[in-house]
């Protein structure tokens, strides 16, 4: 997941929302023209050469270069460090911190929680200052306009400054005073921005630099590149509409925001709980029966029914609660529809009857919901009528690689025809051990799918030795270890762990990495990047893996330490590359580790190995990524592009060559035997088709529902639930259940309207990057320099800065699709190897 552009631009996870004049950092919403990270349709094939060169020893150069130590020293030092239960100040030895904090994240202004605000208050005068200089440009001369994009793209960076800083503060910090201070700067500055999306002076300015040819054609590709982007998105937000129009716009945009709010507040089933006799619900753990039992019996203590929604482990026993008398006189439990315990009865209940009762339940939304969503729906079909679409899937798709709706229609049914087979296959092999254990019976039902999956995959579980302690070469320190030796091998990059100084992180199991570069890369041997490592799991911290852009990489220019506009820029941590100067790109991952070894280190399943492999896919966008412009660094790219780097990364995870860099046992040192590994691979990939075309089924329902138009609609309006079950009746592998109503459950309907299928599309495109560029990993590619630059040059370090279709065109030298279209969509979806059928996340 990734996290703000200015107009969508200014500010942009996650991978948040669009935002209009940021930058794109946010997880992946989009909060509009000021900031965002989505990338527009652009046209060039090279990295300029620039003629602003700087004295690395000038001040904008003030921080000291930071060198590693021994490559062997910081490998070692790498593992000991996230391998050990105690805070990293205990092993690391000082690394030269000046006395006092540096502040929270090395930003010296935040000393507190009320830094905090004053930041943002300090930001935004600041912010203000710029919107008045770009405003003083509206009638001025040819030359001034010349500096304008600089500005708008300036304007963004120090609004994604507080926004994205807030954004993650908000969710990771455990001092509740912080948060409540990151909310207030989280609004504070989105009220700001929705102020500037609303600029028409702004617009004016932005237009005039584009419509003046002499100052147009002095524009730099990059800069040319962020005023089309800013343009187009002031102009989706009808920015250049009269008054009446642009007052019904964000009316609508408000209604949109509000409906959106309500939808995703209002997921639930219709509902809550249902009867079921206790003798039918054999197959359940037995821990599971109990405290459904108790629950029932104890039918005042609401909390004990709302810890079994929330919590799968039954090991915490509760001491108050019924008495056994009561507990015996239970017949029938009170079950969840939703939730852990529900979904481990759809696993392991015998009972048909009672998997169906759960699984329509579990599906069905009330009325008020599917109104709701009908009613979002309604006003994003008429957001997009007033701004010249047909429908809202016309609208979002514009300056996506896929472009138009009819395009992502063709890929996912070519992709849909491609997994259908293989999923198929895989649902007769459930029949045949339906039909054995169940008297026979040949019909197979939606609720019956996870149940035999269950029972095929106990009876095939491989029966290698120790295959149940595979996690124990895979111990955290190992895996990071892991991944710095093959970012090494890649890209000349390697991780150095270093020693916090106090009031830098947020809590002691925070980890902070230098990214290092080598004398042999691009960048010459200095720190790259840094990277808040915040992985372990804490009460209250969100369970969601995240990547999250704390401070982009931009180039920093000459004059801007000059003029006035931003003194709150002068401590901002920076590298010298080619005689540039950029600020140094800073990233927090999050994830959710639970350590099972009291006395040691944390041990990871295979699935966590990916999942980490996944996010730093995405902070390699982040940390190589070199743009001059804010609003097109690192992950603010294309939402349907935006994954490719994760996706890819997975496919590092399972490669022996890969493997053998690190797998080895967290006690002994041995090399994980590969006959645990393939039986893992094995077992994960019985099912792949299913995953695969469930989340196409997913895709075509989000594209259906976003591809309505007026013409399309009967009197009555829109009719989510006709919709849902064509899309069913269409490509559903099971008989069509007329009474259940799950788009009011689809909660990415929201924050991926229209674009669900970008990871899809992603998906297969990492898997034709895979097999061209990496060949498989075969003999090699996986570690291979060569193959690592070559995706390094096309893809990584251009961010936003290039059309995806040349990113696409160039890593895999088929030129014939840089200007993408239908043609390139059905080549991703026929021509992506058996790898785009996986495991989902």
């Amino acid at each position: 997941m990734v996290n703000c552009r200015l107009v969508s631009r200014l500010a942009n996870k996650r991978i948040n929302s669009p935002i209009h004049f940021i930058s794109r950092s946010c997880p992946l919403h989009s909060i509009h023209l000021l900031g965002r990270r989505e990338v527009r349709t652009v046209t060039s094939t090279t990295h300029e050469s620039r003629s602003r060169r700087l004295d690395p020893t000038s001040q904008l150069s003030e921080f000291p270069t930071v060198i590693g130590g021994s490559v062997e020293a910081d490998d070692k030092i790498l593992r000991t460090v996230f391998d050990t239960p105690i805070s990293a100040h205990e092993i690391l030895s000082p690394s030269g911190a000046t006395a006092g904090s540096p502040g929270l994240l090395m930003n010296s202004k935040l000393q507190s929680a009320e830094s905090l605000v004053q930041f943002a208050n300090d930001t935004l005068i600041s912010a203000r200052k710029v919107t008045n200089r770009i405003l003083s440009l509206k009638g001025s001369t040819e030359q001034s306009l010349r500096g304008a994009i600089r500005l708008f793209d300036r304007l963004s960076d120090m609004l994604c400054r507080v926004i994205d800083l807030a954004e993650f503060i908000r969710t990771v910090h455990p001092d509740p005073e912080y948060i409540a201070a990151a909310e207030y700067a989280h609004s504070y500055m989105m009220s700001y921005m929705i102020e500037l999306n609303s600029s028409s002076g702004l617009y004016d300015v932005l237009r005039r630099v584009m419509d003046t040819p002499s100052v147009a054609s002095s524009l730099s590709k990059e800069e040319n590149i962020v005023a089309q982007l800013l343009l187009y998105d002031f102009e989706k937000s009808g920015a250049g509409l009269d008054k009446t129009v642009r007052d019904e716009v964000m009316s609508l945009q408000h209604d949109i925001s509000s409906l959106s709010r309500d939808f995703m507040t209002g997921i639930a089933p219709e509902r809550n709980s249902v009867e079921i006799d206790i003798k039918d619900l054999y197959g359940l753990d037995p821990m599971a029966v109990s405290e459904l039992r108790r629950a029932t019996a104890a039918k005042n203590d609401s909390s004990v029914f709302q810890y079994l929604k929330r919590s799968p482990s039954f090991a915490r026993r509760r001491s108050d609660g019924p008495s056994k008398d009561a507990l015996a006189a239970v017949q029938k439990v009170t079950m969840p529809t939703t939730g852990p315990i529900a979904r481990m009865a759809a696993l392991s209940v015998k009972s048909s009857e009672v998997r169906k009762q759960l699984y329509i339940e579990g599906r069905r939304s009330n009325a008020r919901q599917v109104e709701t969503l009908e009613n979002l729906l309604t006003a994003r079909m008429r957001l997009a009528n007033m701004m010249g679409s047909s429908s809202y899937a016309q609208y979002q798709l514009a300056d996506k690689m896929a472009r138009t709706p009819e395009a992502v229609k063709n890929f996912l049914d070519h992709l849909a025809f491609k997994t259908r087979p293989g999923a198929q296959q895989e649902i007769d092999l459930l029949k045949i051990l339906k039909k054995k254990s169940d008297s026979g019976k040949d019909e197979f039902n939606a609720w019956d799918r996870d149940y035999y999956m269950s029972q095929y995959t106990d009876l095939t579980k491989p029966r290698v030795k120790s295959y149940g302690f595979l996690n124990s070469y895979f111990s955290l320190g190992i895996v990071m270890q892991g991944l710095s030796r093959l970012f090494t091998r890649l890209y000349g990059i390697r991780f150095v762990p270093r020693e916090t100084a106090p009031g830098e992180i947020w809590h002691e199991d925070v980890r902070k990495l230098d990214v290092m570069s080598d004398n042999g890369s691009t960048f010459g041997e200095q720190r790259v990047g840094v990277m808040y490592c915040d992985l372990f799991a804490r009460h209250g911290k969100p369970r969601s893996p995240a990547h999250y852009t704390i401070r982009c990489s931009r180039e920093i220019f000459s004059d801007e330490f000059h003029d006035g506009l931003d003194p709150g820029n002068r401590d901002i941590p920076t590298l010298v590359t080619g005689g540039l100067v950029y600020q140094v790109p800073t990233i927090g991952l999050v994830c959710d580790f639970v350590s099972k070894n009291e006395h040691g280190p944390t041990l990871l399943s295979f699935g966590e190995v990916e999942t980490l492999f996944h996010e730093m896919g995405h902070a390699m966008h982040s940390m190589l990524g070199r743009t001059a412009m804010h609003n097109i660094s690192g992950t603010r790219c294309a939402t349907d592009f935006v994954e490719l780097p994760s996706v890819l990364m997975e496919h590092f995870a399972s490669n022996p060559d890969v493997l053998a860099l690190f797998a080895r046992h967290y006690e002994t040192d041995k090399p994980v035997p590969p006959q645990l590994i393939e039986a893992s691979l094995a077992q994960r990939a019985a099912f792949r088709y299913n995953d695969t075309y469930t989340q196409i089924e997913m895709s075509l329902l989000d594209h259906a529902l976003h591809s309505i138009t007026p013409s399309s609609i009967s009197s009555g309006g829109i009719d989510s639930s006709a919709i849902y079950c064509a899309v069913e009746h269409q490509y559903s592998l099971f008989p069509v259940v007329q009474d259940t109503k799950w788009q009011g459950m689809f909660g990415h309907l929201v924050g991926y309207g229209a674009v669900y299928y970008a990871y899809l599309l992603d998906r297969a495109i990492a898997s034709l990057v895979w097999d061209r560029v990496f060949h498989s990993g075969k003999e090699g590619g996986a570690i291979s320099r060569e193959a690592g630059e070559q995706f390094k040059n096309e893809v990584l370090v251009w961010g936003g800065g290039r059309d995806p279709w040349e990113c696409f065109a160039g890593v895999l030298e088929r030129c014939e699709f840089r200007s993408g279209g239908e043609t390139a969509m059905e080549f991703v979806a026929m021509g992506a190897g058996e790898q785009v059928a996986g495991t989902w996340r």
